[in-house]
């Protein structure tokens, strides 16, 4: 929700796959109306010597109301069982979190913890050698060049009919140190940047397919700014006449980078800002005040480029003063939607497991307890947080919710989509974009 997302990393692995001279074929879920009975007559007609199941997300993250996705996973896992003997691996970024749970719950042989594309290819050549695998085989960290995805693999066109954007990414790596944030577990913490010719030849690629909507996946697109605008400057080089958007962090230092994204095309970012209070920032570890986010959305603001500031309430700090902080903030910047969550989804390996409950789930010695989402809310507003956070938003036209439901119907966003491309976001609080509290 709310769209359906390119699947872009098994892209790069089937890619490397089929460059190492393996035959493959791919099982797309999403394509189906019903996948289980869909994915077993392929497994029947295919007899493949190798499955490998991509696991993008654990939940949606979204209290009070999570959604756990990995019973889908269960159904396609037992299909392979029921139908097959060959050896069943897993990866993507969820398997990544949570290896040991996934293996247990899906009865997996074995699984790639990290960058696929290498390890995958390893991984069946071993297997092609009759070597046995380790249950967990960690990944290294890759270097630039990256394999590019190749996007007939899965069906691009669909995706961008039905979901408005493609998708690409520019850099692995994030050197931000948010305490709940895993893309550090996940790329890193030091940056491995594309060449920017290379990233502009994969965007003039995407645009001579006829998708001229794109959205970099990075951890944060404008770190380092440098190389932010050096994509900029190559698209604007070679006219690229494409509109693209991805997440920002809400800060910096390059005057000129917000008038580079504009004639490049960036017409709207999504900013990590997660609250305007000070002592919120702090104990987030965000590394950037309240005056500093404020004065690079106004920066943006004034290049034309639309904004989605995202808010989490009950975050370590939060009191009812800080959250009227952030919302009279919010309230001054004006801008395009706000997306307010609440409450922090605590992930093992994060600076917020220790304090934000994680020890506690944890200490039960099953791995699959590990699936259960557990949130960290602060204690001072915990008990008033939810009603709360749904009188703000509803209040507020161009606010949404998905914990809540506000603004984020299914129903009406497919609608929507059908008549939008690029982020839906960007004509919420217009005169089209869903009623109060819908």
């Amino acid at each position: 929700m709310p769209d359906p997302v390119y699947p872009i990393g098994p892209a790069i692995v089937g890619t490397a796959l089929r460059n190492a001279g393996h035959d493959v074929r791919w099982f797309d879920a999403l394509r189906h109306a019903d996948p289980k009975s869909a994915f077993a007559a392929t497994i029947d007609a295919v007899r493949p010597e190798a499955v490998l199941l991509s696991i993008r997300n654990i939940d949606n993250a979204a209290f009070p109301s999570p959604s756990r996705h990995f019973e889908d996973h269960l159904e396609l896992a037992r299909v392979v069982r029921e139908k097959s003997k060959a050896p069943f691996l897993l990866g993507g970024s969820a398997f990544s979190l949570l290896p040991e749970a996934f293996l247990e719950y899906l009865g997996a042989d074995a699984g790639v913890v990290g960058e696929g594309e290498k390890a995958a290819c390893e991984a069946l050549d071993a297997l092609s050698r009759g070597e046995e695998l380790p249950r967990i085989l960690r990944a290294p960290r890759l270097e630039a060049p990256f394999v590019a995805p190749d996007r007939e693999l899965f069906d691009a066109a669909w995706y961008y009919e039905s979901g408005g954007l493609a998708n690409m990414q520019t850099k692995r790596g994030c050197a931000l140190q948010c305490s709940y944030c895993t893309y550090p577990l996940l790329e890193g913490s030091r940056i491995r940047e594309e060449e920017p010719g290379a990233v502009v030849d994969q965007l003039e690629a995407i645009r001579a397919s006829g998708i001229d909507h794109v959205f970099i996946v990075d951890a944060v697109f404008n770190r380092p700014e440098s190389h932010a605008a050096a994509i900029c400057e190559e698209i604007i080089r070679r006219d690229l006449q494409i509109s693209f958007t991805g997440y920002f962090a809400p800060q910096g230092d390059l005057p000129e980078l917000p008038g580079l994204l504009a004639r490049a095309g960036c017409t709207a970012v999504e900013l990590g800002t997660d609250a305007l209070s000070d002592p919120v920032l702090e104990r987030l570890g965000k590394g950037f005040t309240v005056d500093e986010a404020m004065r690079y959305s106004r920066r943006l603001a004034e290049a034309g480029i639309k904004q989605c500031h995202n808010l989490i309430f009950g975050c370590p700090g939060e009191t009812l003063a800080t959250m009227a902080e952030s919302t009279a903030n919010m309230d001054a910047l004006e801008p395009t939607a706000v997306i307010a969550m609440i409450g922090l989804r605590v992930f093992e390996g994060t600076p917020l497991w220790r304090y934000g409950g994680g020890d506690e789930a944890g200490a039960q010695g099953d791995p699959l307890s590990l699936l259960e989402p557990v949130f960290f809310l602060e204690e001072a507003v915990a008990d008033s947080i939810v009603e709360k956070v749904a009188g703000l938003v509803d209040a507020r036209p161009n606010w949404i919710s998905p914990g809540l439901g506000r603004r984020y119907n299914p129903r009406y966003l497919e609608k929507l989509r059908k008549r939008h491309k690029g982020l839906l976001w960007t004509i919420y609080g217009a005169s089209d974009a869903p009623p109060r509290g819908k």
